[in-house]
């Protein structure tokens, strides 16, 4: 989500630039990935655009309130009404100014989202939501806009956006694509086994006094291991690496590798079929320790 506050405020004088520190360019908008898990979302209209913020907000767990004539449902929409109504809550008439945005309904909504096709209603739903205090965006009207729809890119967990703030949707879009185009396939499940590597790391190491070096240990990880060496890990090899981590975070240094942490597992596993053949024979049973850190 691009927050769109409008801003007339000049630049600094050159003379306060600083070499050590970026400089402020005014103008933009406060990129952020705001969480609506579980919240209400006001859309107003059925039409191909309404069909895309709804995709959006469905996509980030939102719940919705949807005000449109049923008569002005594009397919998506209907099909989404139809199929999802455990998340969508629907009224099949025209927005009513006067008692769908008032005082008593507006602690439901969390963001309005509105996108028909008449632009003295549309002005009146902004200024509602003003009064009231909740954000809005008028589709195609960006002086109407508290924030903005991007150009997303999705992979998994990996969300990207492309935000002209409000200036050129399409070629947000064409920008989009060719960063897709030069990303790694496999980026997606690199960062889902990465997050699981997380979790697993915070059972380990729960205390907040831990914090600073859990994050030193995961940045080490991510710059040892290439994203597709990332990709490939299982649990077998995060419970390998993870068994650095006390050593680690006493000794410092460098973390294993990716090669380490599968020569390891092979290790490991010729260990289990050598046991499992003593027993099998008679042989005996376990023998030394399996840790290898």
């Amino acid at each position: 989500m691009a927050s769109s506050a409008q801003s007339t405020v000049g630049g600094p004088p050159e003379s306060s630039a600083h070499p050590e520190f970026p400089p402020i360019q005014h103008g933009g908008s406060l990129i952020i990935a705001y969480q609506i898990r579980g919240k209400r979302v006001l859309i107003i209209g059925g039409g191909n655009v309404a069909a895309g913020r709804l995709t959006s907000v469905l996509s980030a767990d939102a719940l919705v309130t949807l005000i449109s004539p049923s008569s002005h449902l594009s397919p998506e929409v209907s099909y989404r009404i139809k199929t999802l109504p455990h998340l969508i809550t629907y009224h099949d008439r025209p927005f009513d100014p006067i008692n769908d945005l008032t005082p008593a309904s507006a602690p439901s909504y969390d963001l309005c989202l509105a996108a028909i096709d008449d632009p003295v209603v549309s002005s009146q739903i902004y200024a509602l939501c003003h009064e009231l205090r909740i954000p809005c965006n008028i589709a195609d009207v960006p002086s109407e806009c508290d924030f903005y729809f991007g150009s997303m890119h999705r992979d998994g967990p990996l969300q990207i956006m492309v935000s002209t703030n409000g200036n050129g949707p399409k070629l947000a879009n064409l920008i989009r694509r060719q960063i897709a185009e030069k990303l790694p396939e496999n980026l997606g499940e690199a960062i889902t086994k990465v997050g699981a590597l997380r979790k697993k790391l915070r059972k380990v190491a729960p205390g907040l006094e831990e914090g600073p070096k859990r994050m030193e240990w995961m940045t080490k990880v991510c710059e040892t291991w290439s994203l597709n060496e990332l990709s490939k890990m299982n649990e077998n090899s995060m419970e390998k690496l993870l068994e650095n981590w006390n050593v680690w975070k006493v000794e410092g240094g460098n973390v294993p590798g990716f090669n380490a942490v599968m020569e390891a597992e092979e290790k490991e596993s010729e260990e289990v079929e050598k046991v499992a053949e003593r027993v099998e024979t008679g042989g005996g049973g376990w023998f030394g320790s399996l840790g290898w850190f």
